[in-house]
């Protein structure tokens, strides 16, 4: 099998749809398929279920395109290594970040990208993701860190993603939340929508807003003191002694989601590509673990 092969069968594990994978690889469905067919026949094996509604891997296909990401992903950081060896690249990168990835991820994956590249300068501004797209927007940064996806239309990559929960310091009477005082922090206008859903699928007041902060660090010292409960994400490792709910609309927990946004001719550019690679692959050890109350 070669890289095409390995790319085909990331594309249409991804998408779950032939047609959608033919696209992402500027190639025909016909095409496609019979590229599919290809390899079932030189592995003796099947890759999808027969009588399944839309497309179902079988455990083999299943365990091959788990393979192939695994094969792209160190093919690409081999080509990237092979690069960096051959000259000391000079060059810049000018980065939008939101606040609080900046602050909590960020940091040790600027120092890693340093020590591989060290002749790269990385231009930093961090701020609200409303703020972070529409520099993109005008060409004033080269990549975006930001909590949505905003519609982005060229490159756009999920580096990672976490629960929203309700916090509070003590024990506390859900029906009587809409009585009780929110600190509420600012979570952009698409969570915010869905905490506003959650909220109205399950009470007829509204919230008891008493202070609205802008860090999470100021949030969490609220919450501690007792002075009043919080909607936060699962970004950091909370208090043992904290309570928490989840938060859930139309059964499915509020996720906080990192972007990671930038135009497609970015890619020609080594380095670029490095520092593109690093987030999507960095390995982030989970933060904390809840359970409903």
């Amino acid at each position: 099998m070669n890289e095409k092969d390995w790319l085909i069968l990331r594309a249409v594990y991804q998408h779950k749809n032939i047609t959608r994978a033919a696209e992402q690889l500027y190639t025909s469905q016909p095409a496609l398929s019979y590229r599919l067919r290809q390899i079932e026949r030189k592995l003796a094996i099947r890759l999808f279920e027969d009588g399944q509604k839309g497309l179902t891997f079988s455990a083999q296909g299943e365990y091959l395109a788990q393979h192939a990401v695994t094969v792209l992903n160190d093919l690409q950081q081999l080509k990237l290594n092979l690069h960096s060896l051959d000259q000391e690249q000079q060059g810049e990168i000018s980065l939008g970040v939101s606040s609080n990835y900046a602050a909590y991820r960020l940091p040790p994956l600027l120092s890693q990208f340093r020590q591989t590249h060290p002749g790269i300068r990385v231009n930093l501004m961090s701020g609200f993701s409303e703020e972070i797209i529409q520099k993109l927007l005008r060409g004033e940064i080269d990549m975006a860190l930001v909590k949505d996806d905003f519609n982005w239309k060229e490159a756009k990559h999920l580096i990672e993603e976490d629960d929203y929960v309700l916090v509070n310091s003590q024990d506390f009477d859900f029906a009587l939340l809409p009585h009780m005082p929110q600190i509420k922090i600012h979570h952009g206008a698409h969570v915010t929508q869905l905490i506003e859903r959650w909220w109205n699928a399950n009470f007829s007041h509204a919230p008891n807003i008493t202070m609205e902060v802008d860090k999470l660090e100021v949030c969490m010292a609220m919450v501690e003191h007792g002075l009043g409960y919080a909607i936060v994400a699962t970004y950091l490792p909370l208090p043992e002694h904290f309570f928490r709910r989840p938060i859930n609309v139309d059964g499915t927990t509020v996720k906080n989601r990192t972007w990671l946004l930038h135009r497609h001719n970015l890619n020609a550019t080594p380095y670029m590509q490095a520092f593109s690679h690093l987030l999507q692959t960095a390995q982030q050890t989970p933060v904390s673990r809840f359970s409903e109350i």
